[in-house]
């Protein structure tokens, strides 16, 4: 094997700049502070946390790491976990399309 530098395999510059770009565009797009993971219909809210140094929108809950999934919603906040951790409100306000469980 040479001494000889190989190059790395992993993301190029234009890479990290167009996830930059992506991650930026889907963060405009949840500016209203609540979304949906995939195809749920529980709302979560959103609120901007730091990945990589790069500023990301994340669900308060954090049951969902990947930002790509989150749509925007235009309904109430329905995620207890949510509700809980934004303002201690009542879990009882959400009531649409998620159960409570019992532990």
């Amino acid at each position: 094997m040479s001494g000889a530098a190989k190059e790395d395999p992993g993301a190029s510059g234009a890479d990290v700049e167009h996830l930059a770009a992506v991650l930026a565009r889907r963060r405009r797009e949840l500016s209203g502070g609540r979304a949906t993971i995939g195809a749920s219909s529980v709302v979560h809210a959103v609120e901007e946390t730091t990945w990589v140094g790069v500023r990301v929108p994340a669900v308060v809950c954090r049951a969902a790491a990947d930002p790509l999934r989150l749509r925007p919603a235009e309904y109430p906040v329905t995620c207890r976990r949510c509700l809980r951790r934004v303002g201690g409100r009542s879990s009882a306000r959400a009531g649409r399309g998620q159960t409570e469980l019992d532990v």
